[in-house]
């Protein structure tokens, strides 16, 4: 299962180096009814734009990973932002600041302590856990068998977090569904440290962009809290020129710096969107 998941993170991680997506994100409350769920109130909708980058440092295995996320619509919530850096150095926690307009003020989210999940995504049920890049090595696997999931066969692997992963996670084991031909995880079975089913991530569409399968719409559910959160990245382009200084606080805080250079990055996607290398965008 071990080899499989390396295969995993090659589709999912090393197939490109760089992305510009708009992901719409929807939340709420939901009760079941003669299996079908509902949403018991009005659904937060908000959309943001996403940029990513990530590169492999010499003689690792795993990348370094930015990326920052702004909030375009309501506009209520509108310039609220996210920053996140990950590092291929072994054990080294990945960083995670807020930025809430309301405020002006740029917040760390810590990682998970005192067994309390990591700050939410936007108010989503999306976790900054739930966000950040698994490396295969934190983790240990089991093979459970061959499963079906959305007419795919897919293998059923069991991730239990190394003692040093379990320090940072809120999970005690995780189930994949991994697609057998395509190496991607369909979905995710997340059971907290008391072996509570807590959460289940469920893939609702995969596209092709050259080369790269990837999951534009999906759903995380809080079993716990009968709340679920669907998202939808509705324009994606693949492997273009970000620089790594817009990567950094400085997004955060510098209004006029960021609209520039978000303004620049959203010409990528009416430019092409079939996953190829892009020209620089001209200003």
């Amino acid at each position: 299962p071990r080899e499989t998941m390396v295969k995993v993170d090659d589709a999912t991680n090393h197939s490109y180096t760089s992305s510009v997506r708009v992901i719409k994100f929807s939340t709420c409350r939901y009760v079941v009814s003669s299996g079908k769920l509902s949403c018991t109130e009005k659904a937060r909708n908000l959309t943001f734009e996403s940029f990513s980058k990530s590169r492999r440092p010499q003689g690792q295995r795993d990348n370094d990973n930015k990326a920052i996320d702004v909030i375009i619509e309501p506009i209520g919530d509108k310039g609220t932002a996210t920053l996140s850096w990950g590092y291929a150095e072994d054990n080294k926690p990945s960083d995670f600041w807020v930025y809430l307009p309301v405020l002006s003020k740029v917040k760390r989210i810590a990682s998970v302590t005192d067994g309390s999940e990591s700050g939410a995504v936007f108010g989503s049920e999306l976790s900054a856990e739930d966000a950040d890049i698994k490396k295969v090595k934190d983790y240990t696997y089991k093979l459970l068998g061959e499963d079906t999931y959305r007419n795919r066969t897919v293998w059923k692997i069991e991730m239990t977090p190394t003692a040093s992963r379990s320090k940072r996670s809120y999970y005690g084991r995780i189930v994949a569904f991994v697609d057998k031909e395509r190496f991607i995880v369909l979905k995710e079975d997340l059971y907290d440290r008391t072996g509570r089913h807590y959460k289940q991530f469920s893939a609702l569409d995969v596209k092709q962009f050259g080369r790269v399968w990837l999951v534009v719409k999906a759903s995380m559910n809080n079993l716990t809290k009968r709340r679920i959160t669907v998202w939808e990245q509705s324009d994606i382009v693949l492997n273009v020129d970000i620089d790594e200084e817009f990567l950094s606080q400085r997004s955060l805080t510098d209004f006029a710096y960021r609209e520039r250079q978000m303004k620049l990055y959203r010409k990528y996607l009416t430019q092409g969107k079939d996953g190829t290398q892009q020209a620089p965008a001209k200003p």
